[in-house]
């Protein structure tokens, strides 16, 4: 064996190079991977409380840098149609004089493992059918996806998250929520995240959409989402 060794030495050294590549390889992937795992954002989105309307909503940044909220999107289902306003402002809190520079809004800086509350979900409700003009549709309301936004310092666009809740009314019975996921699913894709940005930049001059941002999310293909501008009716707009 030795003199075997001996004669090829060169090809023995060769292979052992060639070992040492590989295992340094398979090392720095191990470790970048652990670094991105650790760099990357998430968002929460969790019901505390009970499981009846006056539940909070509670967007939770577990990133490892702190985040801030840009904007947090509901769309809601009833039996007519699909409505998805901005829930991030407490409009309620307006209506109270409460003071701008605190309670008036959910947007905002949220430390690593830090949390904001949103609001229960009557509110939130309320917060979409007042924007969108559409009376008494808090009571027809069976299903909810809420779409929480943040920008943060590790990601060159802004990240997102989304979960749903049920809304099951039992005769008789107090409206109840139950989630559809386990936890909020997250929005990494970059064509999606991209779409979301240039839906946010139409919000910015329309204070409601009827249509499923979701769908538009979910499925490459081109889509009409029609807009409310306060005072001046809807309007359809591709994105």
């Amino acid at each position: 064996m030795w003199n075997w060794i001996t004669e090829n030495v060169t090809a023995v050294q060769a292979m052992v190079s060639l070992l040492s590549t590989v295992v340094w390889i398979v090392y720095l992937n191990l470790f970048l991977s652990s670094y991105q795992r650790q760099k990357r954002s998430s968002i929460l989105i969790s019901r505390a409380g009970s499981n009846q309307m006056g539940a909070h909503c509670i967007v939770s940044n577990m990133g490892s840098e702190p985040a801030f909220l840009v904007d947090v999107l509901a769309e809601i289902t009833t039996d007519e149609r699909v409505i998805t306003a901005s829930v991030a402002d407490r409009l309620e809190s307006w209506d109270e004089g409460a003071s701008p520079s605190t309670t008036v809004s959910a947007e905002g800086p949220i430390e690593s493992g830090g949390y904001t509350d949103i609001g229960t979900f009557e509110q939130l409700f309320d917060r979409v059918c007042r924007q969108s003009e559409i009376e008494n549709c808090a009571h027809r309301i069976s299903h909810v996806n809420l779409i929480a936004i943040a920008a943060t310092n590790q990601a060159r666009e802004l990240v997102a998250a989304h979960r749903s809740f049920e809304v099951n009314r039992s005769e008789g019975r107090a409206p109840r929520l139950h989630p559809v996921q386990v936890e909020a699913i997250q929005i990494r894709s970059r064509h999606k995240r991209k779409k979301l940005t240039a839906i946010l930049k139409q919000m910015q001059d329309y204070q409601a959409i009827e249509g499923s941002v979701m769908g538009e999310l979910g499925h490459p293909r081109h889509h009409r989402l029609v807009f409310w501008r306060r005072g001046a009716g809807r309007q359809a707009i591709g994105t």
